[in-house]
């Protein structure tokens, strides 16, 4: 028994023998981060073997540079300090020193925007911009605007959504409240939507007619009919008419006839093949426009200008009268662009030709509205003067003959004075038959047209000549910065407002694109123009120019008084 329990006692005290290995150490990823980033972020998940970071919103991945660290004693491919895609998901490789291997997935994405603005909000149905602020949207719409059931188009901040559907009528007699909720679900802000409507405005809406054999708009009294009844229906209020272009002018002129080869006033007229009502296309505009309240202003397009492509001593006016022609520096006629060929505009005989034809169409149309030279009046290319006439008289003036380089200060002074004494009479003369005449001018932009055609149209503002400027802003990537300057120019040299800008509505065959020309008529409402004026008329017949004028121009204006 004593053996017995000896032997138990040992057998049972004996240490049981462990054979199991030991276990090996995990391979994980501990930290994360890119370089590019710092800052953001990483959250590892060790199960699934993923690493989520999001970066702020706004960011645009690309290439970034990991930085990361793992457990003891495992690497890493790609090592950590690599530059990798994070446009798409990157593996990283562990590895330990017994050739374990493990993969990692570092899923990279952009986060949602916490911004809950209206940044733009447009009215569809008068395509008037609304006036954004901190808490509100507030609308001036047209006269006679109906703000019971409006839509809008508006722009919210990325991935924002809005608490009503803008594209579903919406009542704005009494102010009505939107909730944006930004893309992260989270952060709100309300706004308040408000309308009113204008008093009538009073502004220039023009069109500008060229010379028939451009347009047959007016060719027939029946053309011309229809066309002033499209322009009453889209609340158009004035017709730009040209009545002065290649040697024609647009009425049985004695003036002209006297001053050229024609053989009859009427082979001078431009309309000469105009049919139906009285048989004088200038008569029936007049009278068919004023009947719907549109008013008429004679636009002396080609101005002082001869010829466009080059000189024709056979032209009726320079066969009459060749030592018209205008001699530049280089002893040959004067021009812009080798393109554009004057008369000399600083020859007294040449102004007074001018100033005649302006007279007589004031005599024999009594009833028309305005008067307007372009940018070819008073003009002239810069470097022109050099003929003998006007050396004369520069020589007459100060004594020495005009310099050889056209751009010295002194001489360029001398004949912009020349040109601006042409406007101040040119103004003084005409409202002398006429005192509540419109007397306007339509040059290019300001100093563009100084440095090349001679045109110091501040200075007409500043000795008050101009009742209407309506400059052409023909280049359109630059419409918006050349208005503001313009406009610039106006405030500088009078209180009142002046700018009429002249668009580009139809060039060739080519019309302005539907959003431009949204664009465009916005900014100048923006901008508080004088309205605006299209060239040229026939651009309104596509549908889409209608379809926005409907919209813009929604009622009628009332045209200023001079």
């Amino acid at each position: 028994m004593l053996f017995l329990a000896v032997s138990c006692h040992l057998s049972c005290s004996k240490t049981p023998i462990d054979n199991r290995e030991p276990e090996k150490p995990e391979m994980t990823i501990t930290s994360m981060s890119l370089k590019e980033y710092p800052g953001v972020e990483s959250e590892i998940d060790n199960p699934s073997k993923s690493i989520y970071m999001t970066l702020p919103f706004g960011a645009k991945p690309g290439k970034a540079t990991i930085i990361y660290e793992t457990s003891e004693g495992v690497t890493g491919s790609p090592e950590s300090g690599s530059m990798v895609d994070i446009t798409k998901d990157v593996d990283i490789f562990l590895k330990n020193s017994e050739g374990d291997a493990s993969k990692y997935v570092l899923k990279v994405s952009v986060g949602k925007s916490s911004s809950a603005n209206i940044r733009k909000m447009t009215n569809i149905e008068y395509l008037v911009e609304g006036t954004v602020t901190d808490d509100e949207v507030s609308f001036e719409l047209p006269y006679g605007a109906d703000m019971t059931s409006l839509t809008f188009d508006a722009e919210l901040s990325a991935g924002a959504s809005a608490s009503v559907d803008f594209s579903q009528p919406t009542d704005l007699t009494s102010p009505v409240k939107v909730r944006i909720t930004a893309a992260d679900g989270v952060t709100v802000k309300d706004y308040s939507l408000k309308a009113e409507t204008a008093e009538i405005e009073t502004a220039v809406r023009g069109l500008y007619l060229p010379a028939p054999h451009h347009s047959a708009s007016f060719s027939s009294y029946d053309n011309a009919r229809k066309s002033i009844d499209l322009m009453a229906e889209l609340n158009f209020n004035c017709l730009f008419v040209c009545v002065w272009a290649n040697s024609k002018i647009a009425w049985d002129s004695e003036v002209l006839l006297a001053n050229s080869t024609y053989s009859s006033a009427s082979d001078a007229n431009m309309y000469a093949g105009y049919t139906g009502g009285s048989g004088d296309a200038l008569k029936d505009m007049i009278d068919l426009a004023h009947a719907k309240d549109i008013k008429v202003i004679f636009w002396f397009e080609y101005g002082f200008m001869h010829r466009i492509g080059g000189v024709n001593y056979n032209d009726p006016v320079l066969a009459k009268h060749p030592e018209w022609i205008g001699i530049g520096n280089d002893g040959k006629p004067s021009n812009y662009n080798s393109n554009d060929f004057y008369l000399n505009s600083y020859d007294p005989e040449v102004q007074e030709f001018m100033l005649s034809l302006m007279e007589e169409a004031l005599k024999k149309y009594p009833e028309v509205d305005g008067i307007q030279g372009d940018d070819r009046l008073p003009a002239m290319p810069r470097n022109s003067g050099y003929d003998a006439r006007t050396r004369a008289a520069y020589m007459a003036d100060k004594g020495v003959e005009p310099p050889a380089d056209f751009n010295d200060a002194g001489w360029v002074r001398w004949r912009l004075d020349n040109l601006n004494a042409f406007a101040r009479t040119m103004y003084a003369r005409l409202k002398a038959v006429k005192p509540e005449l419109c007397v306007c001018f339509a040059p290019n932009k300001y100093p563009w047209c100084e440095g090349v055609l001679m045109q110091e149209w501040p200075a007409w503002i500043r000795d008050g000549v101009v009742d209407l400027l309506t400059v052409q802003f023909y280049v359109l990537p630059t419409y918006e910065a050349d208005v503001t300057a313009a406009l610039g120019y106006v405030s500088e040299n009078s209180e009142k407002n002046l700018l009429n800008p002249a668009m580009i509505l139809k060039n060739g065959s080519k019309i302005m694109d539907k959003d431009v020309l949204i664009e465009q008529l916005q900014f100048n409402r923006r901008m508080g123009t004088n309205g605006e004026a299209q060239f040229w008329f026939d651009g309104i017949y596509t549908d889409y120019v209608q379809e926005v004028f409907r919209k813009f121009y929604s009622d009628k204006a009332a045209f200023p008084e001079f």
